[in-house]
């Protein structure tokens, strides 16, 4: 469970080349639950569409797709505010179903997740209580009429097409990050005559296996973050042997559990949130650069370090809608699950941490009966130009991810940047991307992103 009505202005119609103040159009799209049942009540999703400040440029929208799955996606305007792909594209952004503004169910259920974190329970006892609380939701929503037949990524692309359809857009632009590059790919594959580019980050396609290779992508990530920083001379200088004093330190908090305040009420940090820390905190090149710092606070029990990583942590289980997330990963994930490859992953693991379990895959049959056929489990083919960008300490959707995919998208490119991780948002890329949306045909210039960026890591106060 670990693991966001167009109206007609005068100013888009006049023939005025003047700069209009930022504008955006707010509205609602009522789409089927789920569109097998001819009976399926009816979903409101809610949308905005941040306008070109070209107002005469009629180049073809950017629609940004939300990772997850189950992120919120209306609270990215102010990023996409003034961006500089807004100076002659409007910029969509719809909660997706589920999600958000977008009837979302259990919205305190990420609350609730957060305080099972703060108790003292080993991994079993910890997933019988997520798993309790899922069931507490599911009563809620089979009262509240919910049929999570609807919850799954290709009925989230029939919405953004019966959203193009809406705002009359011929053909648009797909933006995904993380899951978003799933439900893009999926866009793709369903309505490709309505997709005139893609760009996805952190990527996640169909055929990928998430569940089945998270072990090692964390382990991958976290000890090649050590090897940085040992070959760093002022990092490994004052954080020097880092693995060794992991493994120790999580020993330690076996029978040794750190106890303090947070936000006003106790917590009890264990092994498991300890490695759930640093699993988010591989997520960011920014937060990468805090790791040693944590792993020694760990370590000595100085707690500032760990309660500024815990903030991260309790923001995502907000920021995520839960019963979208699970039903989603039921449905296309949970098929195609090979139990036996994870077993091994964990008899051959360092750490001994099975985050497959923890990120949930343990209680998803419980959810819903509803699983995807093998459709949703095919590498997407298309000609459709795709720009993909990795970073290569991603934990969850690492390069080869991209690799694979590239390899049935005829005109598909691939950026890697050495120096960044799953969130990935620099002026190489969008500059990159910039480009590409004026000639998706035409192979973009790379260079920048083989530019080397390393960590700058906090080396401010060391915790001896």
């Amino acid at each position: 469970m670990r693991n966001s009505i167009l109206l007609v202005f005068c100013a888009v119609l006049c023939a005025c080349t003047t700069t209009p103040e930022y504008i955006v159009v707010d509205g609602i799209l009522q789409v089927p639950e789920n569109r097998n049942n001819p009976n399926s009540r009816s979903l409101n999703l809610v949308y905005k569409v941040l306008k070109a400040k070209d107002t005469a440029s009629g180049k073809a929208p950017i629609v940004f797709l939300m990772g997850g799955p189950g992120g919120a996606t209306l609270i990215m305007e102010e990023f996409w505010k003034n961006h500089p792909l807004q100076n002659d594209r409007d910029i969509i952004l719809m909660d997706q179903r589920g999600t958000g503004e977008s009837e979302a169910n259990c919205t305190e259920f990420g609350e609730a997740m957060f305080a099972v974190m703060r108790e003292n329970l080993d991994q079993e006892d910890e997933i019988n209580a997520l798993d309790s609380l899922m069931s507490e939701c599911k009563k809620t929503m089979k009262i509240d009429g919910v049929d999570l037949a609807g919850y799954n990524s290709k009925e989230n692309a029939a919405d953004f097409e019966d959203l193009r359809k809406k705002l009359r857009y011929k053909k648009w632009n797909l933006f995904g990050a993380s899951y978003g590059s799933r439900l893009g790919l999926t866009i793709m594959r369903d309505f490709p005559n309505s997709v005139r580019s893609a760009m996805f980050v952190g990527v996640f396609p169909p055929e990928s296996s998430l569940f089945g290779e998270l072990i090692g992508n964390f382990e991958n990530s976290l000890f090649e973050v050590f090897l940085r920083c040992e070959q760093n001379e002022n990092c490994n200088g004052l954080y020097p042997n880092l693995k060794v004093r992991l493994l120790n330190t999580l020993k330690k908090l076996q029978s040794e559990p750190l106890y303090f305040d947070y936000n006003s009420k106790p917590f009890v940090l264990n092994p498991q949130d300890a490695l759930l820390l640093l699993h988010q905190s591989l997520y960011s090149r920014y937060s990468v650069a805090h790791i040693p710092k944590i792993i020694v606070a760990l370590e000595n029990g100085k707690t500032e370090p760990i309660i500024n990583a815990l903030k991260r942590v309790e923001f995502i289980y907000d920021f995520v809608n839960w019963p979208m997330n699970n039903s989603v990963m039921a449905y296309e994930e949970l098929p195609f699950i090979d139990s036996l490859s994870i077993q091994k992953d964990l008899e051959k693991s360092v750490l001994g941490f099975d985050i497959t379990n923890f990120e949930g895959s343990n209680s998803l049959s419980g959810l819903h009966p509803f699983r995807a056929p093998v459709l949703e489990n095919l590498p997407v083919v298309s000609e459709i130009p795709t720009l993909m960008a990795s970073g290569s300490l991603d934990p969850v959707t690492p390069p080869n991810n991209a690799i694979g995919a590239l390899k049935n998208l005829k005109n598909g490119y691939e950026i890697i940047f050495p120096d960044e991780s799953h969130e990935l948002f620099n002026p190489c890329f969008f500059q990159i991307a910039e480009d590409f949306l004026n000639d998706p045909f035409q192979e973009p210039n790379l260079e920048c992103s083989s530019k080397r960026n390393p960590i700058e890591w906090n080396l401010s106060n060391p915790i001896h």
